[in-house]
């Protein structure tokens, strides 16, 4: 090791302060960015587990394949792993969906279970050939009620139509005869078999049940010696495939893949691309995002704009590290400048101190960027933990913690880029200085009588302190610059990125706002009696309510509000396809007469009348003169119908009788629960509307104190009719989840770039007023007293805070403006003024260069001022 290079060691090792500062900037950076890729790699993850728990372990699926062929495909070299599944038959049930009126039987094996895509939400999995689960959507959609424990007896044969075997990818045939809707279709070759309920799942994949699909899925287990028969085989294949997976497939088929691409090429077929087409002999179903996923996820929109959003953070942290680190250099530099004219006067040449500066950035860095790299696994661990906490309810797998090379490549690479480009300018400025300015050190104050005179308002408002402070400022300029810019650089960062979370948690919030009720009821073909609703409406649970019976009218197209189709941009041809219609509802008498009360209305003006709201939210998409887009948010009328006009529409279910009503208000007002409503709605009395409308249902909207125990009330009442019911509860916790996790991301984030800005400000400040030392000891011993010095040190706390805030908040609401001006394209928000942001970086700033300067002075007014004045160096 030489000379320079032991120098070096020695004051990284005297200075520890700086150095321990230095080092915990670039963990901080480090730790940022490896933080990042690790949950980048661990959402990828992720996606795919969830994919693999969503649709199964499989990447392409060919449906009933012949036995001599599965053993041909088990042998593949390209193949991973195979797994079946065995379609025993179909089972007719008495459903109230008209169009799913089986129970289908699917069979799967022991080893199977793993791979296939199951979820049990009540009981367990089947383990032989005598137990069954059944699917939650057969009493939600089908109105069927089995329970865990219950033995059934099924009649299990084929379904067929016409002679046709049919299977889950054909819909329910039906045919209309004199009216009378009937089915061709029948069951055939049935046997009797007796399955006990082992277990309730959720609905299984498209992929295995089609939305179409006319049979329930049920899963039994079969043995491996009834794999005699056709089989679905879902083919996992290994992942040096997977960048081909077309031509693996046709190689599967013993087709030239050469060939098949040629012959899709050609508009006209000819025999030899038919012939290959004829080796093409089962179904194929790929698994389209999973083979993206494990191959190419820079091509999938889930995951490109999370990307986007990771490059633009990291490159945030690398501007923000490089100006911190740099400070530190460029203070190292300042203290060591003496020593280099020294060493240059003895023969150091300029590539020598370059190679020094470098070196000291390389010790740094070997020790700050391991650290880095463990603290941002850990940091990512851990908030994955939270995250896997608050999302339990919202999603339903966990995010898996990722361990990825990549990312610790990455967070190696920007660190190493981080400190490089921290320390390059600071090697030229040390290897650039001439000996005798280094030895002199006077590189570093310029002296100019005319540049550093104090204003006199300065010293009438100040005194001898404030003029002493602003010639320090003025004749310290690149000292006193790099402090500043640390400040301005750490005010920018963060007002821009709390304004930015702000309008992210805004524009969510926007999407969903919070109902008044909880619980919504739909009775689509029910006319509950006195005695249901008053069991339903007296739970103990239920603060209030309200009963909205529904119908609704066509309107004609002339009474159209000409602004609202400006903002809609319907042309006329539009007009003629679009059916515009007004809801007409009446609530239960205590609701509708709480509504008049509020629109100070009497009920004998109104009780024959229509109190019409009419306010619709449009986002209007606007280009400026240099043809920038951006969405605005516009509420206008749908109808141009005022007090006292004659409404006449066509009713639903009933459009050979017209209906007309009077205006007896237009009110931007909702009754209690309709708050959401954006559609234009006339509010009647009970009376009227029911001598006047036909109900197309009833809704009734609680708000209740225990959601889940009315829900469950409701359906003990009501049984197995025709309703719906939906609990906003379990949905308002989700959101209220889904926000604390966005502010742990968020301010998380904002928390940590904070800190390496704070890590700079006290790093350039405490270094300083370290290097000002020799200066304070020479003012203390001409007789500046002790409350000259402390205002001294205040106003150039004043002075630099308030010019580096000017900066800060003016750049940092200017990038916030235009952070909103890109966010406004897909948004439509209005510009939020950032003000308790700016509240913050004020306050903080003062508090913080206080803080650290009277720290700093604290430690040098306990110096013996004869010494430090004799002593020229740290």
């Amino acid at each position: 090791m030489n000379l320079m290079n032991k120098l070096t060691n020695k004051d990284l090792i005297l200075n520890k302060k700086r150095t321990t500062v230095t080092i915990i900037g670039i963990i901080l950076s480090v730790a940022l960015i490896t933080a990042l890729c690790t949950l980048y790699q661990s959402l990828l993850g992720s996606l795919i587990n969830f994919e693999i728990s969503e649709k199964g372990n499989y990447h392409a699926l060919f449906y009933q394949v012949e036995q001599s062929d599965i053993e041909k495909y088990k042998k593949n070299i390209n193949v991973d792993s195979i797994y079946y599944s065995k379609d025993i038959g179909y089972s007719l049930v008495t459903t109230r969906n008209d169009y799913k009126p089986y129970i289908f039987i699917k069979g799967i094996t022991s080893a199977t279970i793993e791979k296939f895509p199951i979820r049990i939400l009540e009981g367990k999995m089947p383990t032989n050939s005598n137990e069954i689960i059944i699917p939650s959507h057969l009493k939600t959609n089908g109105r069927v009620t089995y329970n865990v424990g219950d033995t059934i007896t099924l009649n299990v044969g084929k379904r067929v139509i016409d002679n046709m075997e049919l299977n889950q990818n054909n819909p329910y045939i039906t045919e209309e005869n004199d009216g009378e809707i009937t089915s061709r279709e029948l069951i055939i070759n049935t046997k009797e078999k007796q399955y006990k309920i082992v277990g309730i799942m959720e609905r299984l994949s498209s992929e295995i049940e089609p939305y179409e699909a006319p049979g329930y899925t049920f899963l039994t287990i079969i043995n491996e010696n009834e794999l005699n028969d056709k089989l679905d085989t879902y083919i996992r294949f290994k992942k040096k495939a997977l960048n081909n997976i077309e031509e693996q497939i046709y190689n599967m088929f013993d087709i030239d893949y050469k060939e098949a691409k040629t012959c899709e090429k050609e508009e006209e077929e000819t025999d030899n691309c038919l012939k290959l087409k004829e080796k093409i002999k089962y179904g194929i179903e790929l698994n389209e995002y999973l083979i993206k996923l494990e191959t190419d996820p820079l091509g999938i929109k889930t995951t490109d704009g999370f990307i986007i959003v990771i490059l633009v953070v990291c490159a945030i942290i690398v501007f923000t590290s490089v100006f911190c680190i740099k400070n530190s250099f460029d203070i190292s530099i300042t203290e060591k400048i003496k020593q280099y004219g020294m060493l240059k006067s003895i023969g150091a040449t300029k590539k020598q101190i370059k190679k020094n500066v470098l070196y000291e950035a390389t010790i740094l860095g070997s020790i700050g960027i391991p650290l880095g790299i463990l603290s941002g696994f850990l940091a990512s661990y851990i908030l994955i933990i939270i995250c896997n906490y608050y999302m339990k309810d919202m999603i339903t797998f966990d995010i898996c913690f990722t361990f990825s090379w990549i990312s610790v490549f990455v967070s190696i690479l920007l660190g190493i880029v981080t400190i490089y480009l921290s320390a390059i300018k600071s090697a030229n400025k040390a290897s650039k200085v001439s000996a005798i300015e280094s030895i002199r050190n006077s590189k570093e104050i310029k002296l100019n009588p005319k540049k550093i005179k104090a204003p006199k308002i300065i010293n009438k408002l100040f005194g001898i302190g404030g003029e002493i402070s602003y010639k320090n400022l003025k004749r310290n300029k690149k000292k006193y610059r790099t402090t500043t810019i640390s400040i301005i650089v750490s005010v920018i960062v963060f007002i821009s990125l709390t304004s930015l979370m702000n309008m992210a948690l805004t524009s969510v919030k926007a999407d969903y706002t919070s109902n008044e009720y909880n619980i919504s009821l739909y009775l689509n073909n029910i006319r509950p009696d006195n005695n249901t609703l008053n069991s339903l409406l007296e739970d103990n649970t239920v603060n209030n309510y309200v009963i909205s019976k529904h119908s609704g009218l066509e309107m004609p197209k002339d009474r159209i509000n000409k602004e609202y189709i400006k903002l809609k941009n319907y042309k006329e041809e539009d007009l003629d396809n679009i059916i515009f219609y007004v809801n007409v509802e009446t609530l239960n008498k205590e609701k509708y007469m709480d509504y008049i009360k509020k629109l100070n209305l009497n009920y004998d003006d109104v009780k024959n009348k229509g109190i019409l709201f009419d306010i619709s939210k449009i986002y209007v998409s606007t280009t400026d003169s240099k043809g920038k887009e951006s969405i605005e948010t516009k509420y206008t009328r749908i109808f141009d119908y005022k007090k006292n006009d004659k409404i006449t529409g066509l009713q639903f279910g009933d459009k050979n009788k017209p209906k007309e009503l009077t205006i007896g208000l237009v009110t931007d007002k909702q009754p209690w629960g309709f708050t959401n409503n954006q559609a234009a709605t006339l509010y009647v009395s009970e009376e009227f509307f029911n001598s006047n409308f036909e109900i197309d249902n009833i809704r009734i909207l609680f708000d209740s104190s225990n959601a889940t125990k009315l829900q469950d009330n409701i359906e003990k009442v009501l049984g197995n009719d025709d309703y719906e019911i939906y609990n906003k509860e379990e949905e308002e916790r989700m959101m209220r989840n889904f926000f604390t996790l966005l502010g742990i991301f968020f301010y998380g984030f904002i928390i940590v770039i904070t800190l390496i800005g704070v890590t700079n400000i006290f790093n350039t400040i405490t270094t300083n007023i370290e290097l000002r030392k020799q200066e304070f000891a020479t003012l203390r011993s001409i007789g500046m007293t002790k409350k000259e010095f402390n205002s001294m040190i205040r106003l150039e706390t004043v002075f630099m805070g308030t010019k580096a805030l000017f900066y800060g908040i003016s750049i940092g609401l200017l990038l916030s403006y235009i952070l909103h001006l890109f966010l406004n394209k897909t948004t439509g928000l209005s510009y939020i003024f950032p003000l308790n942001a700016v509240i913050i970086s004020i306050i903080t700033v003062f508090l913080l260069i206080t803080l650290i300067m009277n720290y700093s002075v604290s430690k040098i007014k306990k110096q013996n001022i004869i010494e430090t004045i004799r002593n020229e160096n740290i």
